[in-house]
């Protein structure tokens, strides 16, 4: 062998090891290479898996955000849209047979260098958290450069974490747990797990060692319009405190790890709900949401001892009454 066809074989190995760690990092299945992406696949739990360029964006009527934590006017297409729209994208599957299905579903939006965040599809529904996320396409009325043709805008946050360029992949995924009865009823406790450092059960007294928070609400229920005031703890401090609550686990080599993860709400009849973590976080969403243990100063009621509490929210799909379970999952090691 040649000391130049040595050299090559040497180099090349070196380099399929490089792309080896790099997949091993990001663990996403995406691009190593950085550079601007000029498509984009949507897949998963959609009818119509799809692969979408700057020319299919824009046969979308088009829509345009000026607020948020990234400065420009950014133009693209709504995120709910490019998700549900059955003719040129991709066509939410949810089970009729299974209340608010796409309250158990989320997105695992990522870019070429493998950043990736989630976005839970209740956050975007239009009934229920109504956020106005774009996929863009363009910034001030230019493309968008460096940045890919395409990039996720999230106008609400408060930081530009989710704010993922160079887009190469869509995913739709949903809770892989059935929903199915749990026994229903009064749930005197519920269980947190998941990528926590500490599992455990907790009752409503075990919630009150905890800074508690009132949120004055507005929802629709049914053909009912429910206004009152919950008081409980905020699910960000319950998850996060090291001292009372559960104490996320993140990995310090990935940046914003926690923008990875979610959070699946099971009330004792097995209705599900997934929130993104990313949704709660003050650094991001700053969602005010509560683990309501009182209503109007008194009980819950038939509501439980626990309930999930989304202010803002217009019906009240994603309040999941009689609590049972809390889990943190990461969306890298999800199915």
């Amino acid at each position: 062998m040649t000391n130049h066809t040595h050299r090559f074989r040497t180099t090349l190995l070196a380099r399929i090891a490089s792309i080896g760690i790099l997949l091993a990092l990001y663990g996403c299945g995406g691009s190593d290479d950085p550079s601007p992406s000029t498509q984009f696949t949507l897949s998963g739990q959609v009818n119509r898996s799809s692969t979408f360029t700057r020319t299919d964006l824009q046969a979308f009527p088009p829509t345009t955000q000026s607020q948020g934590p990234v400065p420009g006017s950014f133009t693209g297409v709504s995120l709910w849209t490019l998700l549900t729209d059955a003719n040129g994208g991709g066509d939410l599957t949810t089970n009729p047979q299974v209340k608010n299905d796409s309250l158990r579903k989320y997105v695992v939006v990522m870019g070429s260098d493998g950043t990736q965040a989630v976005v839970a599809v209740g956050e975007i529904h239009p009934n229920f958290g109504n956020q106005p996320d774009l996929v863009a396409y363009d910034v001030n009325g230019q493309p968008l450069d460096n940045d890919g043709f395409a990039q996720l805008v999230v106008p609400r946050d408060q930081s530009g974490g989710r704010y993922v360029a160079n887009l190469v992949r869509l995913e739709v995924r949903g809770s892989t747990a059935p929903q199915v009865s749990l026994g229903g009823g009064i749930a005197p406790q519920f269980t947190l797990s998941g990528d926590i450092k500490h599992s455990g059960t907790f009752t409503p007294a075990d919630l009150q060692k905890l800074p508690t928070v009132t949120q004055n609400v507005t929802f629709r229920a049914g053909q009912n319009t429910v206004t009152g005031s919950f008081t409980g703890v905020s699910p960000w401090t319950f998850l996060t405190d090291a001292n009372g609550g559960g104490g996320i686990t993140t990995n310090p080599q990935v940046q914003n790890d926690s923008l990875r993860k979610y959070v699946v709400a099971t009330g004792s009849d097995g209705y599900q709900v997934v929130v993104a973590l990313s949704e709660i976080d003050p650094q991001f969403g700053n969602q005010p949401d509560v683990i309501a243990f009182a209503f109007n100063g008194g009980s819950l009621g038939q509501d439980g001892l626990t309930r999930l509490v989304v202010p803002g929210d217009t019906f009240g799909g994603r309040y999941v009454s009689n609590l049972v379970s809390l889990e943190v999952l990461d969306s890298d090691t999800s199915p």
